[in-house]
C-alpha cells in the first residue's frame, strides 16, 4: 500500500478546521454575564445575597446560650478550720453557631442579700451542642446554701462574628441558682 502524505495531511486540516468552528461557534453565541449592562453585572450579584444564603439565614436560629450553676462544693477540713463554697459554673451550647467567645461575670449574694464573692470566666471555643465547666471558685460563704447568683454578660461573640449576648440564658435552679442582671 502506497502512503499518500498529501491525504493524510488534509485530514489533520479537516480537524483542525473542525476545531476552530466549533471553538467559533462556542465564542459567538449570546452570554448573558458579558452582554448585561454595569446594572446587571456581576458587581452587582456579588452583593445581593442569594435565595439559599438568605434562606439559611432565617432558618438558623442563633440561641440559647445556657449558664448554670449544677454542683456547688463546700471545701475545707473541719476542727475549727474555715470552709467555703465552690460553684462550678457551666455554659451550654444550644445554639447551631460555635460561640467563640463568652465571658460572664456573675456576684453572688446570700439570702440576706450581702455580697458572698464574685467571679468573671471566660469560655473559649464552645462548640455546636456542647458544654464547658470552670471549677474552683472561692466564695467568701462556709455554706453554699441560699447563695444566688447575678450574671451579667462581658462579651459573647459566635464564631460568625455575630454577637449573641442577647442569647445568653441563666438558669434559676440547680446547687445556686442564677439570674441575669438587669441591664
Amino acid at each position: 500500500m502506497k502512503s499518500y502524505p498529501g491525504h493524510r495531511f488534509g485530514i489533520t486540516q479537516f480537524l483542525v478546521l473542525s476545531a476552530w468552528l466549533a471553538c467559533a461557534f462556542l465564542l459567538a453565541r449570546p452570554n448573558d454575564v458579558r452582554a448585561a449592562g454595569p446594572k446587571d453585572g456581576l458587581a452587582d450579584q456579588a452583593e445581593m445575597p442569594t435565595a439559599s444564603q438568605e434562606r439559611l439565614r432565617k432558618e438558623r436560629p442563633k440561641g440559647p446560650v445556657f449558664v448554670a450553676i449544677p454542683v456547688a462544693y463546700v471545701y475545707g477540713i473541719g476542727d475549727g478550720n474555715p470552709t467555703y463554697c465552690s460553684p462550678s459554673i457551666r455554659a451550654t451550647n444550644s445554639s447551631n453557631a460555635v460561640i467563640e467567645e463568652l465571658i460572664i461575670g456573675i456576684d453572688y449574694l446570700t439570702e440576706a442579700g450581702k455580697p458572698a464573692g464574685a467571679t468573671i470566666t471566660r469560655y473559649a471555643d464552645i462548640k455546636v451542642r456542647r458544654q464547658d465547666t470552670h471549677f474552683f471558685y472561692q466564695l467568701s460563704v462556709s455554706d453554699c446554701r441560699g447563695v444566688a447568683g447575678e450574671v451579667s454578660v462581658v462579651r459573647c461573640v459566635y464564631s460568625t462574628r455575630e454577637d449573641c449576648s442577647s442569647d445568653v440564658q441563666a438558669v434559676g435552679f440547680g446547687a445556686i441558682p442564677l439570674r441575669l442582671k438587669s441591664r
